[in-house]
């Protein structure tokens, strides 16, 4: 079914809105987008706010992969943030052996469903400056018992897993790892870029707000709020239908500056759900003294959106470019920039395939959980 050659790896974003797909190649030792797809649909079957699982899904993409002559047979997909839980726990410092099983515990406090219906996932970001993590060999490390072990803890009904396990399966693909899609978004965003980052993804209909530090995800919260709400808004303002509200939205015309009579509460309720986010981890917002914003999503698109967030939050807000972290054809540029901020989640998956690969040949492949690769085993 797949060619033979160089090897590839597929990243595939179901959205709310779109099925959105890239392939990346190593060339020259650098990851380099060699296919990639976007089909949207409008009737797509729904229960809350998560795609319905079923034959008709799988059949679209797979004759998505048909269409697109894809190569890969390999799949790095991912879930929406609202299928699973990111949080940041703390657990005191301890001994290495004693960690996984105190950390499970501590975890349960956050997760309201049985142990055995979860699967979790971990990776330590933050230890106490007081000395070094006590070893098996060593129990009586200087440190121990002292600060705390901060730890990125990631929860998923193992439902949902099942769900992507059954769609990739049906379209005669292997789903080498999911992952919930803040990971993705950081990876293509941010990297390992040093710095304080907020991450503005608005999607369709949810909105997920990523505090990453170091490039490492510290907060993450999800809104049932997006551009289908802006759609609605300016439809319902100006007595238009929602296709020509929604073609006047993407138009490049400034719906926000002061000319504009229309009034957005969805962004207004991003604007504090952020500033919710800063707080609970900063404790202030004297002390979230973050370096940028970044906008992401096909709502990002919207003429005036970055000065609306610099403005309240007195940081440079910019557009995300998942572009600058992969290579691709020159003579693609102009398209791919139109299509970039619906990529970026494709492209961190694509990339996922590419640094893994990349671990594998440089022999540094490790047993330790590393959210920069996290992946869920089916």
């Amino acid at each position: 079914m797949f060619g033979l050659g160089e090897k590839s790896y597929l990243g595939i974003d179901i959205g709310t809105s779109a099925i959105k797909v890239i392939e990346a190649k190593i060339r020259k030792n650098k990851p380099y987008i060699s296919n990639y797809a976007i089909a949207k649909f409008d009737n797509m079957k729904k229960s809350g706010n998560e795609i319905s699982m079923d034959d008709h899904i799988a059949e679209y993409l797979k004759e998505i992969i048909r269409r697109g002559k894809f190569s890969s047979g390999e799949v790095y997909a991912a879930m929406p943030s609202s299928g699973g839980l990111v949080v940041l726990i703390e657990v005191p410092n301890m001994l290495e052996q004693e960690l996984n099983q105190a950390i499970q515990f501590e975890a349960h406090k956050y997760i309201p469903l049985p142990a055995e219906e979860v699967s979790l996932s971990w990776d330590v970001i933050d230890e106490p400056k007081t000395g070094d993590m006590p070893n098996q060999q060593n129990s009586n490390v200087s440190g121990l018992g002292q600060g705390k072990i901060k730890v990125l803890l990631v929860a998923v009904p193992k439902s949902n897993v099942v769900k992507y396990q059954n769609l990739i399966q049906k379209t005669g693909l292997k789903l080498k790892a999911l992952e919930i899609e803040s990971f993705s978004l950081v990876r293509s965003l941010i990297g390992k870029d040093p710095g304080k980052f907020i991450i503005i993804d608005i999607g369709s209909r949810l909105c997920n707000i990523i505090l990453v530090e170091g490039g490492e995800i510290r907060v993450n919260r999800n809104l049932d709020a997006g551009g289908m709400n802006i759609t609605q808004e300016i439809s319902r303002s100006m007595n238009i239908s929602e296709d020509r509200a929604e073609k006047m939205k993407i138009s490049g015309g400034n719906l926000l500056g002061p000319e504009s009579n229309l009034n957005f509460p969805v962004f207004n309720t991003i604007v504090d759900e952020t500033k919710r986010v800063l707080e609970s981890y900063y404790k202030t917002m004297e002390n979230a003294k973050i370096d940028g914003i970044i906008l992401s999503g096909g709502t990002a698109k919207i003429a005036g959106l970055d000065k609306y967030f610099s403005g309240f939050f007195g940081v440079k807000a910019m557009t995300g470019n998942p572009l600058s972290r992969i290579e691709y054809d020159p003579r693609l540029e102009a398209h791919l920039n139109e299509i970039k901020f619906e990529f970026s989640v494709g492209i961190g998956l694509a990339l996922k395939g590419v640094e893994e690969a990349n671990e594998k040949n440089n022999n540094k492949n490790n047993n330790k959980n590393n959210f920069s690769f996290w992946k869920m085993k089916i």
